[in-house]
């Protein structure tokens, strides 16, 4: 037993890794920072979450508003948690690996006598102490929540047990990545950007389909492979609940565990997925320790690659030097051409295949009569199926391309100055706004490809809508159900009823790509004055992600709220959000009142609203990369030590 003790013990808490990274990371002054500040803006928000939605600036104070202010508090907050530690857990991990192996103390712990499990487990968990550390320091303050009712006990805990499981297992798979040397810090970007996609993909999917064909209010098969679903069906227990044990005697035993208890599922695939990767990693170890994948030798060994020097014919640069570095030389390589093209391929793909089920009638949904629906018939066309299907295909793929454009525009100067290539592009004749405007151009170039996806996907569905309305021979349903002002009930509400409307408002494509285009560029603009800033491109990503998020959710929450009611003022703030932006594009019906009725005034609205924000935009850019330039060289000389 004591052994047993013994051999634990010096797995976890006397892992000599463990101390070194605990001992070393509570020193430093930038994590004492980091931990401020988290408990800072928990503070803040639980603050004025409880004097806005509690109801305390009343004169007369509800208990049930407050229990409805604590729990619409609690339930953001933990959604931010998981989101959070998501995108930022793999990349902390990442970039402290990568110092480790810059610095080549990696291959010095291979000559210890630490086993392969010391150097992978203490590699794990000694960067997921600050994580889970930084989660359990807000319990506090949502034990504050429950005193005022709304939130129950069971609900915080699984918040914070679903929190640590995904941090758990981003953390597994990014140290997986960077002991394995997969790609190093570019395979975690690519990892995180995954991460994301499916986050919002299937929450999506979830959300707008799978609920809603199921009317049900039980949980789907989709709820125990999501933080974010999990999370719902332990707050959401009138309206988004397991079913009950009676309702799963049909299924096997593993899929009855899945749907009926979503929380213990997830910890379990997770916990045990885990465990896998940290097997596996510890297998492998030894094996890779000359700092090459297992994969890369063995293609190099069926290729008889000897790594000889590589030689290629000379290219013509035009224009600016830096914008053709970056828009052409990021373009050559074998992983950015499969990602890109891949990326462009299952995008047009899924628009095309999903525009083709709705053309031949094999989209699910019901084809009620209007009155029925203005009665508030529960089921949905199947127009209104392919514009939420749609809607979900758009957002994904935008998600995407901000976070590629976010990861790529911090890490483009950072990367430079780690690996010296900036103190040689100093010494050319090339002026800061060459080098900054140029960092900017060629990068929203790079991206044009990806931007062109989502956009094409909405020209190519109002071109059908078009072309169906004109030629006929279409199976779907073309009826649009307009949202009523007022209570958000949909046509069930007071809604109006029109038939044989085009499916997408022809135009619709040509306003997102106005208004994705300049948000684009405000990442890579805010993504490159970070890299600038910072050191590291951990340094550059983790404030471009939260500024760039704050942006798009802000805008997004003030721009969907009056964009149903408000004809002109409400679509041009909405339009500053592309994600809520898209969703009115594809379906403006069913989100602004009075557009059927008036869809010429609408249609300019819309157009009007995106030109408003790619000019506020666009300005915001100038700005900022004008006083980027002007800053320039003294940044440069204050981080280089001059």
């Amino acid at each position: 037993m004591t052994a047993l003790l013994r051999f634990l013990s010096d797995l976890g808490p006397t892992n000599p890794m463990v101390v070194r990274i605990v001992q070393g990371g509570s020193r430093r002054r930038q994590h004492m920072l980091v931990r401020m500040g988290y408990l800072g803006l928990l503070v803040g928000l639980v603050v004025l979450g409880l004097l806005s939605g509690g109801g305390l600036l009343a004169e007369a104070v509800s208990l049930n508003a407050l229990a409805r202010g604590g729990a619409q508090l609690f339930r953001w907050i933990a959604y931010g948690q998981v989101i959070g530690v998501c995108l930022l857990a793999p990349l902390f991990m990442a970039g402290a690996i990568a110092n480790e192996q810059s610095g080549k103390t990696y291959n010095i712990l291979l000559t210890t006598p630490l086993s392969n499990l010391q150097v992978v487990l203490g590699s794990l968990l000694g960067r997921l102490f600050f994580v889970l550390t930084l989660l359990l320091s807000g319990l506090p303050l949502f034990a504050v929540l429950l005193v005022f009712g709304g939130v129950r006990t069971g609900s915080v805990l699984e918040a914070f047990g679903v929190a640590a499981c995904t941090a758990v297992l981003v953390g597994s798979v990014a140290v997986t990545l960077s002991v394995l040397r997969a790609g190093g810090r570019k395979a975690v970007f690519v990892f995180v950007i995954a991460v994301a996609a499916y986050l919002v993909g299937a929450y999506l999917l979830d959300r707008l389909l799978l609920r809603e064909i199921d009317t049900a209010p039980y949980t789907t098969w989709l709820t125990a492979w999501h933080p974010l679903l999990v999370l719902e069906s332990s707050m959401f227990t009138g309206s988004y609940r397991p079913p009950p044990p009676a309702e799963l005697t049909d299924h096997a035993a593993i899929g009855a565990f899945f749907l009926g208890r979503p929380f213990a599922a997830f910890t379990a695939w997770t916990l045990g997925l885990s465990v896998l990767l940290v097997l596996g990693c510890a297998v492998m170890l030894r094996r890779v320790g000359q700092g090459e994948s297992v994969l890369w030798m063995r293609i190099k060994k069926r290729l008889r690659i000897d790594g000889g020097e590589r030689r290629h014919s000379p290219r013509a640069v035009t224009g600016n030097p830096v914008a053709w570095r970056e828009a052409k030389t990021r373009g050559k390589l074998l992983g950015t051409i499969v990602a890109r093209g891949g990326f462009a391929v299952l995008g047009l793909g899924a628009g095309a295949g999903l525009t083709w089920a709705h053309h031949v009638g094999a989209l699910p949904g019901n084809l009620p009569a209007p009155t029925n629906q203005v009665g508030g018939n529960p089921f949905l066309t199947s127009a209104q199926v392919f514009h939420r299907g749609l809607t979900a295909l758009l957002v994904l793929e935008i998600v995407v391309v901000c976070l590629v454009a976010v990861y790529m525009s911090a890490g483009c100067v950072s990367r430079e100055r780690e690996d010296g290539t900036l103190d040689i592009l100093l010494t050319t004749p090339l002026t800061p706004r060459q080098y900054v405007w140029g960092k900017l151009r060629g990068l929203v170039r790079f991206l044009g490809v990806m931007i062109a996806v989502p956009v094409l996907t909405l020209l190519g569905a109002g071109v059908y809508g078009l072309l169906v309305r004109g030629w006929g021979g279409g199976q779907g349903s073309f009826t649009h159900y307009e949202a009523a002002a007022g209570p958000r009930g949909g046509a069930g509400a007071g809604g109006s009823v029109y038939q044989d409307l085009p499916l997408v408002v022809p135009e619709a494509g040509l306003w997102l790509a106005l208004g994705l285009i300049p948000f684009v560029g405000l990442c890579v603009g805010v993504g490159i004055t970070w890299s600038l800033r910072a050191r590291t491109v951990l340094g550059a990503v983790v404030p471009t992600v939260g500024i760039v998020g704050l942006v798009a959710l802000v805008m997004g929450v003030c721009g969907l709220t009056p964009v149903g009611s408000v004809p002109l003022v409400g679509p041009g703030i909405n339009a500053f959000s592309p994600l809520t932006n898209t969703a009115v594009l594809v379906n403006p019906w069913g989100a602004v009142d009075g557009f059927g009725r008036a869809s010429e005034f609408g249609r300019i609205t819309l157009g009007l609203a995106a030109a408003v924000a790619a000019g506020v935009y666009w300005f915001i850019v100038y700005g900022l990369v004008s006083a980027t330039t002007r800053n320039f060289d003294q940044t440069v000389r204050k981080l280089s030590g001059a």
